[in-house]
């Protein structure tokens, strides 16, 4: 009995010892029961960024958990050639601190382009969210800071490698000439073309924002409206700030609200605006009311001609028509094509680029200021692209290639239909790491290519309807390109008709910033020269231009 009463003592014993361990350690338990993975946790923290910063900081956690740092680190790669960049960047290397201005600028000219070795490849910007390989970003580095260089070096030649003024500006004009130009474009959008406005605010925060920008349809709205602010001016309004919402219910006015656009139509409930709208939609082939928008666009942009705003602002704007080089008019309205047109009638005339039948009148201001009809014409009837027949030459964003020197697009999509389809054709930051759509990505791209083609076909002996040509037949590039996608999906859909505010703003204005932070790192490799060269030339000439960065945070 005393064994017995003695065992049973000491399994009670054993029994409250194992409580008390198992009470210790069940927080610590169910802690790491209900903790998320640490990959899932930051990738949560990148969606959720509501800056750069965050969104960055984020984003080198990632990559340092997913190794990408280390792929990074790595100079090796058969995507480009790496022997080339080593060589090239110790050359440079060595005439800066050799104090060789000559030598420099031997350099830059005999390998000065965007795409040296392949450094511009997508395949080598989908392996890390943070960046590409570092010997690239200290190449395109290295270039900035021989231009620098040069620019800074003595007007008084010292030995005969030295420049002097002259030789310094005909250097920066014709490296500049040679290495060409970038135009950010702005592709419609329809409701939600206002994440243009979110693009170029990321764009101009990191100093990448060309000073020449092209917009089509709903683009070429967003377009007008940052071609008249100034420096000064631009960052408030791509805040929000100079948005105005309180007219937002009203259908007229001298200054309706952007979003009057996106609204249900007074006296109506939200089922009938959307049948009236689909009703015009398949009648005019156009959702909103053109009077309506006009008045609103014309509230924002006023009665400014393209050449007021270019000697306003110093930023070249260019919008594009759907129209016959035989009827007289240029395609690509500017400064130097359209120099006394009104803006705001030029962004009506391209959203009506699209539309089967469409008329509209262009106006301008004549020699006494007055606002009259573009001359010659009353009236210009708009065609849908495949009805011109444009040759290569002939197209409106070729035309860029030959006013401005322009061979580099910066392209903004925002049309939610064709999103999807982008987002298979273009690989994205961080995808080649535990994206979940790896292994069917081949099949989905062939699927993409296929539906891409049969389109086509269909567009080309005019058998697809104009509405639906609209949404998914995209305008090609005549040059290198690159992609910007904003933060859509289809869900976003449903937000079109509400009733907005001004949180509703920013967050449009967000998805537009979000589509441009995995790309900074790409851009700057591609602009970056750019711009020195720019900031370089208008240095030396004593004449710098509004816009114009004097330091770039590498």
């Amino acid at each position: 009995m005393a064994t017995i009463i003695g065992l049973f003592s000491f399994l009670s014993s054993l029994l409250f010892v194992l409580l008390d361990v198992a009470q210790f350690w069940k927080p610590k338990l169910l802690a790491w029961l209900r903790s998320k993975p640490r990959r899932v946790v930051l990738r949560q923290r990148l969606e959720a960024a509501q800056t750069f910063q965050e969104w960055e900081q984020a984003a080198i956690e990632l990559d340092e958990f997913l190794n990408a740092d280390l792929w990074r680190q790595n100079p090796v790669n058969n995507d480009y050639d790496h022997r080339l960049i080593s060589t090239r960047l110790r050359n440079l290397r060595r005439a800066q601190e050799g104090d060789d201005p000559g030598t420099a600028a031997t350099l830059l000219r005999s390998g000065l382009l965007r795409d040296l070795a392949n450094i511009t490849s997508p395949r080598l910007y989908g392996h890390a969210l943070a960046g590409t390989k570092h010997l690239i970003e200290d190449y395109v580095a290295q270039l900035a800071i021989c231009i620098r260089f040069i620019t800074a070096s003595p007007t008084i030649p010292r030995h005969p490698s030295d420049f002097d003024s002259q030789d310094k500006l005909d250097f920066l004009r014709d490296t500049r000439q040679a290495f060409g130009r970038t135009t950010l474009v702005l592709e419609g959008g329809a409701m939600f073309g206002i994440c243009h406005l979110g693009v170029i605010k990321a764009l101009h925060q990191k100093g990448l924002l060309p000073r020449i920008i092209t917009g089509t349809a709903t683009g070429a709205i967003i377009a007008a409206l940052i071609g008249i602010h100034t420096e000064q001016e631009l960052l408030p309004f791509l805040d929000g700030e100079g948005i105005d919402l309180s007219a937002a219910g009203r259908p007229r006015g001298p200054r309706g609200s952007i979003f009057s656009l996106l609204r249900r139509e007074p006296g109506y409930g939200w089922l009938r605006t959307l049948r009236r709208r689909l009703q015009r939609y398949i009648r005019e082939n156009y959702l909103q009311d053109l009077k309506v928008m006009e008045e609103c666009v014309r509230g924002y942009v006023g009665d400014m001609t393209f050449e007021e705003a270019y000697a306003k602002t110093n930023r070249v704007l260019n919008i594009t028509l759907a129209i016959s080089g035989r009827a007289g008019i240029p395609a690509l309205l500017n400064y130097l094509t359209a120099p006394n047109v009104l803006i705001w009638s030029a962004a009506m005339a391209s959203n009506l680029s699209s539309v089967a039948r469409g008329t509209t009148i262009m106006y301008c201001k004549d020699e006494t200021g007055a606002i009259v009809p573009w001359p010659n014409f009353d009236r210009i009837t708009l065609r849908p692209w495949r009805q011109l027949n444009y040759g290569f030459r002939q197209s409106p964003l070729d035309r860029l290639g030959e006013l401005f020197n322009v061979n580099h697009f910066i392209v903004s999509q925002a049309r939610p239909f064709f999103i999807p389809l982008l987002r298979v054709d273009i690989p994205r930051p961080g995808q080649s790491h535990g994206h979940r759509w790896r292994i069917t990505r081949p099949f989905m791209r062939l699927v993409e290519l296929e539906i891409r083609y049969r389109l086509r076909q269909l567009d080309f002996f005019g058998l697809l309807p104009i509405p639906l040509r609209r949404i998914v037949i995209d305008e090609e590039m005549p040059t290198a390109s690159i992609t910007i996608i904003p933060d859509l999906s289809l869900w976003d859909l449903t937000k079109a008709f509400k009733s907005p505010t001004r949180q509703d703003l920013r967050n449009w204005i967000l998805k537009g910033e979000r589509g441009v932070w995995p790309n900074i790192v790409s851009l700057k490799n591609r602009c970056t020269v750019e711009l020195e060269l720019e900031r370089g030339y208008q240095i030396v000439k004593r004449k710098p231009q509004p816009g114009m960065l004097d330091v770039f945070d590498y």
